[in-house]
């Protein structure tokens, strides 16, 4: 089977470079786009560097010639960026255009909260263009969904919030290595004929609420401290903080989509499998089997731990 002609925009981020580096270390010819200025010192000597000027459709769509896929990994403040190229790939012979989404497929209220909002603009589009996309859900990332409070989960301190019917309901959940695999495993030599058009789900673990609270328990010897929070409640402060503009509307919306039991319908019914790959199990996600998140602003988490907890 042959290897598809990759290029990635976007490889420093937390998520992002670590998706990059699996796919350059994957054997598929893979490129990097970067603005003028971006750092490029950590990019791996086989992959090909490639400077594009966003402004610059001429620069654009010289950046993608050669190419089969385009895969973008923006963070949530670059979410606009990803139009310049949606206005060139129409002119070039890109087969196929990977968005940056790297969550879950959202209702109506969740379309309300700023950057998911953004992101369905950004593949309407591409849709627009006629340009075929490929999108990947993996739900929730574990760094954040279990080590870092804000889903509501506390491993440092031993609580949890339960909203809703969170207790029994599941998430669905990816570590970053997870994650990183999976796009190596999707992009680098599945025929493009077979990912045109499909949205694919990730999945390595799906814990209910209780199985999330028993393996606090079994990590620290005591029971978590259980908050409860109506969908009634988080409804309130969904609506607050896009009043105010305020920056928890998504940890308060991703708090109502598990409440409510989104999280597995969030991410569709095309899941994809990495073959050989051992998933975590969600004990050996709490007991050292994640990497650290990426440095979380002190002013948010005293935020979240205000009105959250």
């Amino acid at each position: 089977m042959s290897f598809n002609r990759l290029a990635v925009y976007a490889h420093r981020g937390w998520a992002s470079s670590k998706i990059f580096n699996a796919l350059a270390a994957s054997g598929a010819p893979t490129r990097v786009l970067y603005r003028p200025g971006s750092d490029v010192s950590s990019v791996p000597s086989h992959v090909e560097k490639v400077k594009v000027a966003l402004d610059d459709q001429d620069s654009v769509r010289q950046s993608l010639q050669d190419i089969d896929i385009l895969i973008s990994l923006v963070g949530q403040s670059g979410v606009k960026l990803q139009y310049p190229f949606i206005e060139a790939i129409p002119h070039t012979n890109v087969k196929l255009f990977v968005p940056s989404d790297l969550a879950f497929r959202c209702n109506e209220q969740g379309l309300r909260v700023p950057v998911n909002k953004e992101k369905y603009k950004v593949e309407k589009a591409a849709f627009a263009a006629g340009i075929p996309m490929t999108i990947v859900l993996p739900g929730l990332f574990a760094e954040s969904a279990l080590n870092v409070p804000l889903l509501g989960v506390d491993l440092a301190k031993n609580r949890i919030v339960f909203s809703g019917d969170g207790e029994h309901q599941r998430l669905n959940i990816c570590s970053r290595k997870y994650i990183a695999a999976s796009y190596a495993s999707i992009f680098a030599q599945t025929p493009i004929s077979e990912l045109q058009g499909r949205v694919i789900g990730l999945s390595e673990i799906q814990p209910t609420g209780s199985e999330i609270a028993k393996a606090l328990e079994a990590r620290h010897g005591s029971p978590p401290q259980i908050f409860r929070h109506t969908l009634e409640q988080v409804d309130y402060h969904i609506q607050k903080t896009l009043d105010e503009g305020a920056p928890l509307t998504m940890v308060w919306y991703g708090r109502r989509v598990w409440g409510a039991g989104g999280y597995e319908a969030g991410i569709g019914n095309d899941i994809w499998e990495v073959k050989g790959y051992k998933k975590k199990t969600l004990d050996e996600l709490l007991n050292g089997g994640m990497e650290p998140y990426r440095e979380f602003p002190e002013k948010i988490l005293e935020l979240m731990d205000k009105t959250i907890y």
